[in-house]
């Protein structure tokens, strides 16, 4: 996992976070909160997990739960308490039938900039495949936010 240093750096931005998780990303959130001094980046972490909790926490049904324009209408809804909207959905191993590919889309956004990307994910378990997605929106966070300190 990401190092403390890193998380250091996250936390001393500068930036108020609001971040929504649905589907995966999970263990990046645990890495921000258990570190000292998360209340300084972290105001709040929001978790609509099923389909109804994300169409409520929305305020309306994404075409597709797991696609850049809900991580893109989730880090908007973010930002809107925050300076800096952390968003991710993602669809990882699971026992049930489902279509397409194991992928997630991370979206970061402050008022000046948003960043998304999509993350194919290698066959593995759940939680390998949280804990790669986990290292991979940390590390796109550290970018972020480091991007923001050159200015």
């Amino acid at each position: 996992m990401i190092g403390n240093k890193t998380i250091e750096r996250i936390q001393a931005s500068g930036f108020r976070s609001v971040w929504a998780v649905t589907g995966g990303g999970i263990a990046a959130v645990h890495a921000m909160l258990v570190h000292p001094g998360a209340s300084r980046f972290v105001l709040d972490v929001r978790i609509p997990y099923s389909a109804e909790a994300l169409e409520k926490f929305l305020g309306d049904k994404p075409v597709s739960a797991c696609s850049e324009a809900a991580a893109r209408l989730m880090a908007a809804k973010a930002l809107e308490s925050g300076t800096l909207g952390v968003a991710c959905t993602a669809a990882l191993q699971t026992n049930r039938a489902r279509k397409g590919a194991d992928r997630a889309y991370i979206c970061i956004q402050s008022l000046e900039k948003t960043v998304c990307k999509r993350i194919d994910l290698e066959p593995g378990t759940r939680a390998e495949q949280d804990t790669t997605l986990s290292e991979i929106l940390l590390t796109l966070l550290a970018d972020f936010v480091g991007e923001h300190d050159e200015r």
